[in-house]
Parts: C-alpha cells; sequence; structure tokens
C-alpha cells in the first residue's frame, strides 16, 4: 500500500448535526473504515474538533439560554464540558468493531518550544501505534486560548500539519464538508467554480488567491487556514487531500490512490527532511560511543539504540537533544533525538533496558535513541 501511517482531521461541521448533537453516524461510519486501514496494516492518527460544539448542546440543549460563543472564556468552558463527551462516543462507537481509542490534548507549545515535551508526545503516540491504539487528538481549548480566539496558528488545521510532521505521516486527510479546492468559491460563483483535483506548481502565494468556501462559525478553521496547514506539511514530506468527509468512503478510495478531493504532493520526502533537521541540530560536541554489536544493528537491521550497546557519553545534554552517535574508532555512524540526559545515560550505558526501572527508578523509553528519532550518516 502507497500510504501506512495516515493522519485524518475531522472539522467541527462533520462530527456536529446541525441541531448540535454528535453526528454519531459520521462516527461509525469511521470506525469501519479505521478497521479496515488498520486491517491493511495502516497506521491512523485522527485529529478531531468538536468539544466545542458538543458543549453548546449539553449546556444548553433546548437553545433557550443564548451562549456568547465569542467569549474565550465561554468557549473554554465549552471545552471542558464537551471534550470528555466526545471522547466518551468515540470509545463507545471505536468499541463496537473493537478498535481501542485514546485522547491526546495538545497545545502548540508543547509541539514547538519543549524539546523534551516535544519527545515524550512524539515517543507516546509512536507506543500508541505499536499498541494498535488510535490516537484521537484535538487542542487543549481549556488551557490554550489560541485556537479559540482564531489565531493564525491556533485550529486543528495546524494542529494536524505539526502532529503529521512530528510522526513522520505518509498522508494527511483534511476531511472537511466541502469537495475541495476550488478556482472560486462555489457558494458565490457557482459557475466560475471547478473542482483543482492537483497542485503541482503553483506557490502557496499563488493558492490563497484561489477561492474556497469558508468552514462554519463554530469551528475556528476555513480554507485559509487548510491552506497554511498544507503548506507546513507538504514541506515536512507529507502529502495531503482536502476531500468531502460527507462522503466518509473518501478516505478508502483516497488511500486506493483514486483521484478524490483536491491532493497536494509533498515537496520533500520525508527520510530526506528528517535527516537534514537532525543534521542542522546535531552537537558533535555531545556524543555517545557505542560497540559493534549495537553498529551493525543500527547500520544493517535499523533497530533502536538500547542502552546496553553504550560504552561511553561526552559532553552535557537533556533528554529531547540531537546527539552524535559513534563507533569506537570515534567515527559518527548516526544522529538522533535522545530520549534520555547525559547522566542518565551514564547510569544506565550497558545495561539491559529491563533494569532501567531499578536503576533510574522510571523508565521513559525502553529506547535510548528510538530509530524513528534518528537517522544515519
Amino acid at each position: 500500500m502507497k500510504y501506512k501511517r495516515i493522519v485524518i482531521k475531522i472539522g467541527t461541521s462533520l462530527i456536529t448535526q446541525d441541531n448540535g448533537n454528535l453526528n454519531t453516524d459520521f462516527m461509525s461510519g469511521l470506525a469501519e473504515i479505521c478497521k479496515k486501514l488498520i486491517e491493511s496494516k495502516c497506521e491512523v492518527i485522527i485529529i478531531s474538533s468538536g468539544a466545542i460544539g458538543a458543549g453548546i448542546k449539553l449546556i444548553n440543549p433546548d437553545s433557550n439560554k443564548i451562549i456568547d460563543k465569542n467569549q474565550t472564556s465561554i468557549k473554554q468552558v465549552l471545552a471542558s464540558v464537551g471534550q470528555p463527551y466526545l471522547m466518551k462516543n468515540y470509545q463507545e462507537i471505536f468499541n463496537q468493531p473493537g478498535i481501542k481509542t485514546s485522547q491526546i490534548l495538545l497545545t502548540r507549545k508543547e509541539i514547538r518550544e519543549d524539546k523534551s515535551t516535544y519527545l515524550n508526545i512524539k515517543n507516546t503516540i509512536e507506543k500508541l501505534i505499536e499498541l494498535n491504539i488510535i490516537p484521537i487528538i484535538n487542542e487543549n481549548d481549556v488551557v490554550s486560548t489560541e485556537e479559540v480566539e482564531g489565531d493564525k496558528f491556533g485550529d486543528n488545521d495546524t494542529l494536524s500539519a505539526y502532529v503529521s510532521n512530528l510522526i513522520d505521516a505518509n498522508l494527511l486527510i483534511i476531511l472537511s464538508s466541502v469537495d475541495g479546492v476550488f478556482t472560486a468559491d462555489p457558494n458565490v460563483d457557482p459557475e466560475n467554480a471547478k473542482l483543482i483535483e492537483e497542485f503541482k506548481d503553483l506557490s502557496f502565494n499563488e493558492i490563497n488567491t484561489i477561492g474556497g468556501p469558508s468552514s462554519d462559525n463554530i469551528g475556528t478553521g476555513g480554507m485559509s487556514a487548510k491552506l497554511k496547514a498544507i503548506e507546513i506539511a507538504t514541506m515536512s514530506g507529507t502529502d495531503v487531500v482536502i476531500t468531502n468527509g460527507n462522503k466518509i468512503t473518501n478516505i478508502t478510495k483516497i488511500i486506493n490512490d483514486e483521484k478524490i478531493g483536491t491532493f497536494f504532493p509533498a515537496k520533500s520526502k520525508i527520510h530526506e527532511r528528517k535527516k537534514r533537521w537532525l543534521l542542522n541540530n546535531m552537537s558533535r560536541s555531545k556524543s555517545i560511543t557505542i560497540d559493534d554489536g549495537a553498529k551493525n544493528a543500527i547500520l544493517n537491521k535499523n533497530t533502536s539504540l538500547l542502552p546496553a550497546g553504550i560504552i561511553t557519553v561526552s559532553g552535557k545534554f537533556k533528554s529531547g537533544e540531537v546527539i552524535c552517535i559513534l563507533d569506537k574508532q570515534k567515527e559518527i555512524i548516526a544522529c538522533g533525538i535522545s530520549s534520555y540526559s547525559y547522566e542518565e545515560i551514564n547510569k544506565i550505558k550497558g545495561e539491559q533496558s529491563s533494569k532501567i526501572l531499578s536503576i533510574l527508578g522510571y523508565v521513559h523509553t525502553e529506547e535510548v535513541i528510538h530509530k524513528n528519532n534518528m537517522v544515519n550518516i
């Protein structure tokens, strides 16, 4: 199959019905699609809006009381009430075809500014995927005001792009209430509005001049937000498709390489982007030296680096920093993001992973550097 790791972003207009209720039919259809994808050895991550919309219905079921959704504090209250209800429905509906789900609430600060938190999030998602559990991710609206205030970095479209980058997703599917990107807004100019099947050579400045329908007033996204997210994702090596989520089988058709919606090809390959980023952030003064067995496993078997293969540690660094991996001849063979600090590695070097807990009193991961956070040089 062309795509292995797939991020699916779901907008408020799909997850919430006109009467304010959650669209459980849509969620059931999505669950069945996800089951088929997992059976096909695909890895699925969901970015879901809908907490604020669900909160409105729960607080105001008869619609007699007017709720000012434009107030940040009110939106945060709505998110606080609606998020557990949203996840309860996801869990119950996805459990029917036998799919386990988890909840992850994020802010941009955690993904973009804090290296150790960034690594913890990445490792958690990777482990959930290994256990065949679908992460369902949303903006943490209760503590983050960027999304609920409509800041340019505060929407789930942008979040989906950053998550795709974080986990090296092959494909991001943005499910919307429209069929894709048009040459004009079909709601305003239906005669001249033609669906654009694929963007190849246009710059994103040119794309921003092309019309497209806006999203509803409960969600924070819109075509402009989607295009900004697409730029982030494609530059990171992820293909992107915008398609109509009301036709849930569009997901399967896209996976099967049918032309559905609007396709944005990646601008670079994931491996090339990852290698360039790691090399640019690598410090040659911060390194670990490994034995021949670990060297062979990394170079020839594409394995993670375990503490048992580490001989010495050089330089001071924190978890989340990019460090060099040296062989016994002190030649750089790889680099990667360390899950442990230099002090921690000094304590566990040469030991089996099963002994990390007894030595440190805790375990971040079994690996000092996970294979997905490493590139060979």
